[in-house]
């Protein structure tokens, strides 16, 4: 694994009123990308019920320079399996354009280091299995595939 020096400014935390729109685009780009559906009323209120209430989670802008390429969004949770505090990486987006320098790679590491300050005990993350690339990247910088069943939920 080639191991870089992080990016300086590669993250910041988007705790700024003025960080939303910036979010948003980026968001609504992810979605469109992958086929998600997007409701920018929602977002919009769950950005700001996260920036409002750091203890479900954080939100992070990935920069080159002075401009958002990207984010990243980390929700906390407990449990005793994994020994406390864990964190989801429950979206992370990289402009197509941005890619494929080692960005995605440095963005990962600096949320692990973040999480570590956080006192999260275990990071979690998925991808869906269409995306070989990604499960590659998480892969290299040391998340583990466990194999476990298929995401199931109910609404």
């Amino acid at each position: 694994m080639e191991n870089r020096t992080p990016i300086p400014d590669l993250i910041r935390p988007a705790t700024q009123p003025a960080d939303v729109d910036a979010l948003l685009q980026l968001m609504e780009t992810f979605c469109h990308h992958f086929g998600y559906p997007f409701d920018r009323p929602l977002r919009q209120q769950l950005i700001r019920e996260m920036q409002e209430n750091p203890s479900l989670g954080s939100l992070w802008l990935v920069m080159d320079e002075n401009r958002p390429v990207g984010y990243v969004v980390l929700t906390y949770g407990f449990a005793l399996e994994f020994g406390g505090k864990t964190a989801l990486v429950d979206e992370l987006f990289i402009e197509e354009s941005h890619r494929s320098g080692g960005r995605g790679r440095q963005v990962l590491q600096r949320i692990q280091q973040t999480a570590d300050e956080l006192g999260v005990s275990v990071i979690l993350l998925q991808t869906e299995k269409y995306n070989p690339r990604a499960k590659r990247l998480y892969e290299s910088v040391d998340f583990v595939d466990q194999e476990r069943s298929t995401l199931m939920w109910k609404k």
